[in-house]
């Protein structure tokens, strides 16, 4: 299947190529669209691109002066998938889909499973690694069935 999609994929870049740069940019813009809604649903499903689950969060000590709320319990990175940290673009070379500003270093940690420091003062600490961004194979298909069908106009 994996080499099937690669020749399919060398098919439609080849296509990319020989439509006009405006054209191309639609195309692209339209395929990081997709591509940006794809990532955010699959970041609230709270699964990899591989389909495991993300690690759960550390067990938090429970104090006296400890809230009990409910925040802790929601999902993680309610906000980081928004549209404004979660960002979509293109040009009439290429499309990307990606993190801005302190919301890159906090996908970048988790991304990769460094260490920060939760919030300022406090001692660093180890993260899970989480895979915030990646393709899937259901992602690759979409992108490939948005070029075809504008092939086939």
């Amino acid at each position: 299947m994996t080499d099937d999609l690669a020749q399919l994929e060398q098919l439609a870049g080849a296509l990319l190529r020989r439509v006009e740069p405006g054209e191309r940019r639609k195309i692209l813009r339209l395929m990081a669209r997709t591509l940006q809604r794809s990532q955010s649903a699959r970041i609230a499903r709270q699964q990899d691109p591989d389909g495991q689950p993300y690690a759960a969060r550390k067990a938090q000590p429970t104090g006296r002066l400890r809230r009990k709320g409910t925040i802790k319990r929601k999902a993680m990175f309610r906000k980081l998938r928004n549209a404004s940290n979660l960002q979509a673009g293109s040009t009439d070379t290429e499309a990307w889909v990606g993190f801005s500003g302190r919301a890159a270093q906090i996908a970048r940690v988790h991304q990769e499973g460094l260490e920060d420091a939760p919030s300022k003062g406090r001692k660093k600490v180890r993260y899970a690694r989480r895979v915030l961004l990646g393709d899937t194979e259901a992602e690759r298909v979409a992108l490939l069935a948005i070029v075809f069908a504008h092939a086939a106009q």
